[in-house]
């Protein structure tokens, strides 16, 4: 009879084949530690911020102002207004003073036309007033206690009338139109240039002021 073949049976030699792979591993895990150079960390620096210079606003030079430039005095005529007779009932007085301070303030460029129109200042003879009148204090303005201050700009012809009128400068709006109405009435001698009657521009001033 012949031999009988050994049959493998891995139930058997599971054990024992487990034991020996685990041993191989704990082998190679430990020379590999001992082989492997232990690596350095190193810590990371962080650059500080740059620090900008500050420098004080009195660094920088300012430029110096420009000299003040002395202005010709102004040729004023003064005209005196008398109180306005129209008190209401409880005693309240109206004054209007058009004190009249030609060129006072700077006039625009007068309208282009072909005969010239002179300024205030630049006449050989200056217009004069002949003839003037007050403008009437608005109901309402004086109802609520309102004063103001009105220039009006006033083109003067070789007869010495008012041809032209405009408002400069007001205060109030309820002032403008009682004070255009007062300047076409005013009444100059006219300016000369040049011993011939010119077109001048001159600024009229009216005060709308209340007095108790």
């Amino acid at each position: 009879m012949g031999k009988k073949r050994k049959i493998y049976e891995p139930e058997r030699s599971y054990p024992k084949d487990f034991q020996v792979a685990l041993a191989i591993s704990l082998v190679f895990f430990i020379s590999l530690f001992l082989t492997v150079k232990s690596l350095e960390v190193k810590p990371i620096r962080f650059l500080p911020p740059p620090i900008y210079p500050i420098y004080p606003i009195d660094r920088f030079s300012e430029p110096p102002p420009e000299p003040p430039t002395s202005s010709p005095p102004k040729p004023q005529l003064p005209l005196e207004v008398k109180e306005s007779g129209g008190a209401d009932e409880e005693g309240e007085d109206v004054e209007i003073a058009p004190t009249t301070e030609f060129d006072e303030l700077v006039a625009p460029p007068p309208p282009a036309s072909s005969e010239e129109v002179y300024k205030f200042y630049a006449v050989e003879v200056k217009p004069q007033i002949l003839k003037k009148y007050e403008p009437v204090y608005p109901e309402m303005a004086k109802k609520a206690g309102i004063e103001g201050q009105v220039f009006i700009q006033a083109l003067i012809d070789e007869t010495g009338h008012v041809a032209e009128t405009r408002v400069l400068r007001s205060t109030n709006p309820v002032f403008e139109a009682p004070a255009m109405e007062a300047a076409r009435k005013f009444l100059f001698k006219p300016g000369y240039q040049r011993d011939k009657p010119v077109k001048v521009l001159v600024v009229i001033p009216f005060t709308f002021r209340l007095t108790r």
